[in-house]
């Protein structure tokens, strides 16, 4: 039985996956998804899970993961934000941030990583910039999750159109894809986790690949580990 075990940020991420992602990749339940929050320190034996701390605990998680999970079928990725990355990630201080290409800039970012973890099983992902980027794929989905937003719902959509790609909304600590939604709802910032894979699972795979095309890409790569 093919395994995916994605190592994600946390309980938002991890709700997106087994919501959205679990039953499109195993539509039959020929497979298994094994979404877990990413390590964010390690002390005296114990792993303290959830956010992201620096990147030799990421970096040991997953190698230990590899490790005790070493058959041909199983496979190990990252749903991690390209917002907030640790300062000793792989390649982070000699690449650039180009607002105008961020898709260059996560592709590098994502070389170095594969390079560093060095396993075949090993798919890397991080995501642009964060979680709620993909959410602006599709504004009316919020709906579903909060009454009386139509007025939120118009600005989300009015942000979404300045840009190239709801992927190139920006990362600073103002105006990241989730400090933008709280802005105009607060109330998601305390219901991230069960309101994010809702107004997602509401939009629908497609419209979210459609829009967001280095999501796209890796979820492409973990399709193809079942050929």
């Amino acid at each position: 039985m093919r395994e995916i075990y994605i190592f994600c940020e946390g309980a938002t991420e991890q709700g997106f996956c087994k919501t959205v992602l679990a039953p499109h990749l195993f539509p039959g339940g020929d497979g298994r998804l094994h979404p877990i929050k990413i390590a964010h320190s390690r002390s005296h034996g114990v792993v303290h899970r959830g956010g992201v701390g620096s990147y030799a605990a990421i970096r040991g998680d997953i190698q230990r993961q590899l490790k005790s999970r070493s058959g041909d079928g199983v496979w190990i990725t990252t749903l991690i934000d390209v917002y907030g990355l640790p300062g000793d990630f792989p390649a982070l201080a000699d690449t650039s941030a180009a607002a105008g290409d961020p898709l260059a800039y996560v592709r590098r970012l994502e070389e170095a990583f594969s390079k560093d973890i060095n396993a075949p099983r090993f798919i890397p992902h991080l995501q642009l910039h964060e979680f709620e980027a993909m959410l602006f794929a599709d504004p009316d989905a919020f709906t579903v999750a909060f009454e009386r937003c139509d007025g939120a719902v118009a600005a989300l959509k009015t942000i979404a159109a300045k840009f190239p790609s709801v992927e190139h909304i920006d990362n600073s600590p103002s105006t990241a894809p989730s400090k933008r939604i709280i802005e105009l709802i607060p109330a998601y910032a305390g219901r991230k986790s069960d309101a994010g894979p809702a107004i997602a699972a509401k939009i629908g795979l497609p419209r979210i690949r459609q829009k967001c095309r280095h999501l796209d890409g890796w979820l492409r790569r973990l399709e193809q580990t079942s050929r």
